[in-house]
């Protein structure tokens, strides 16, 4: 499962390097594309380190907003398989968890959501609710049969893992005109 990770993250990279080499090549501005590569290069190797158990990386009382997590993952799916990915997301919705592994859950199901929908019409929501204390994140796309985000599936292992982590869970469901609806719920940072 770590190697299928990897190798969409590598994708990533791999696309990035070659849209720097062709802006370069055509006498273009390159910078915007560069900080891209290098983002993914440092988050490939903070993912690396927290699946090998690498503590070091993270600080020990983390709180990333899911909103950037979400935006983040969305910027590597779209690079890596060429999607369309829309975020849209309320207010910050800070939860106690690792940054890395937030980040790789939501890139996880948005994935899933091209390879199985297509690579166009994704959308993420993310709707913190300060009244439960829950933050929801929902990933849609207009693809074929519901997927299950705790499944079998490669890659969705990790999002399990993170969601049992964080005191979350998951959801599925079948999205009215067509496609598949995944949500994660997790507990806010409490403030």
């Amino acid at each position: 499962m770590l190697a299928h990770e990897l190798r969409r993250r590598m994708a990533a990279v791999r696309v990035a390097g070659e849209a720097v080499a062709l802006l370069r090549d055509q006498g273009r501005d390159s910078t915007a594309m560069l900080d891209l590569l290098l983002a993914e290069v440092g988050d490939l190797d903070a993912l690396a380190s927290e699946v090998l158990g690498d503590r070091r990386a993270r600080p020990a009382e983390a709180t990333p907003d899911v909103a950037e997590a979400a935006q983040a993952a969305a910027r590597t799916v779209a690079v890596a398989r060429g999607a369309s990915v829309r975020v849209q997301a309320g207010a910050p919705a800070e939860v106690e968890a690792s940054p890395t592994m937030l980040r790789q859950a939501i890139e996880n199901l948005i994935d899933n959501a091209a390879a199985h929908g297509g690579p166009d019409g994704i959308e993420v929501d993310v709707r913190p609710d300060q009244a439960t204390g829950q933050v929801e994140v929902v990933v849609a796309d207009r693809g074929a049969a519901a997927q299950d985000p705790g499944g079998h599936g490669l890659g969705l292992f990790l999002v399990r893992r993170f969601l049992e982590e964080a005191g979350g869970r998951s959801w599925v469901a079948p999205r009215e005109g067509g496609g598949t609806l995944v949500g994660l719920r997790m507990p806010l940072r409490p403030a």
